[in-house]
């Protein structure tokens, strides 16, 4: 598996003091942040060859771009900054509302009309099921895969919300299988729809079992993108959030190796 971190993790500083802090952490791959009003490391009037000179010249490689968004407009600038960057990954929530029939349709719908976008710019869509949207869970991830069957799209696993979905994450990771695309990981510290501040999102300081999850990924064959996401850091020192990546990475890393 790919150990990476997502910038939105240092969203009070540029990208290039990011991408600095990601590699100096010791992770070797970076997910880039294009999250409207959260954190913007990559905009639709980003550079690209400066972009990809960034990330190189720090010896680090872009998996996936966290768009956040299902607005056709903005993806299609997106899929094509990907592209551009040779990033194959975009990744997004589904929108809507959960166990609302008439909303989970209208999001299956749209998801399919943007992994056929995704598949015209050649990059891969990967939707996360999310707390509180139309997708949200182990089964409607299954439904929205079963019946788009579109090959561009793919499922987003995230520990923490499937956990705060009330599902076992490791069980999921058996049933979804290679449908996962790619992996936001983090943890949480309890079953409450909200995720709760940085400090419980570090992985290990939860009560999610995450090398239980690591093991099942494993086990289904999964070698793509493990991003370490942590939401909510914005106002952290750039020591504070350093120090969140450092740790992160230790303790994901040791698990990877008692695999």
């Amino acid at each position: 598996m790919k150990l990476g971190c997502n910038t939105v993790l240092f969203g009070s500083v540029d990208l290039e003091t990011a991408l600095d802090q990601i590699a100096f952490a010791g992770y070797q791959y970076v997910e880039l942040a294009a999250i409207v009003g959260m954190c913007e490391h990559l905009s639709l009037d980003s550079d690209p060859p400066r972009i990809k000179e960034l990330i190189s010249s720090r010896g680090l490689t872009a998996t996936a771009i966290e768009a956040a968004s299902t607005d056709t407009d903005r993806l299609r600038g997106i899929f094509g900054l990907a592209r551009d960057l040779d990033i194959r990954i975009v990744n997004i929530g589904s929108g809507g509302t959960a166990g609302d029939e008439d909303s989970t349709k209208a999001a299956v719908e749209h998801i399919r009309d943007l992994a056929k976008l995704a598949d015209d710019h050649d990059v891969r869509l990967a939707v996360k099921p999310h707390v509180g949207q139309a997708i949200y869970d182990g089964a409607t991830g299954m439904r929205l895969m079963e019946e788009v069957g579109e090959p561009a799209l793919g499922l987003n696993f995230d520990p923490s919300h499937l956990f705060r979905a009330d599902e076992d994450p490791a069980e999921i990771a058996h049933r979804w299988g290679e449908r996962i695309l790619t992996s936001h990981f983090r943890d949480c510290g309890s079953r409450e729809r909200q995720v709760g501040p940085p400090p419980t999102q570090i992985p290990g300081r939860g009560i999610v079992d995450l090398p239980a999850t690591l093991a099942a990924l494993e086990s289904v064959g999964y070698t793509g993108p493990l991003n370490l996401e942590i939401i909510g850091a914005r106002d952290y020192t750039l020591a504070q959030a350093s120090s969140v990546a450092a740790e992160a990475r230790g303790y994901l890393n040791r698990c990877l190796q008692e695999i």
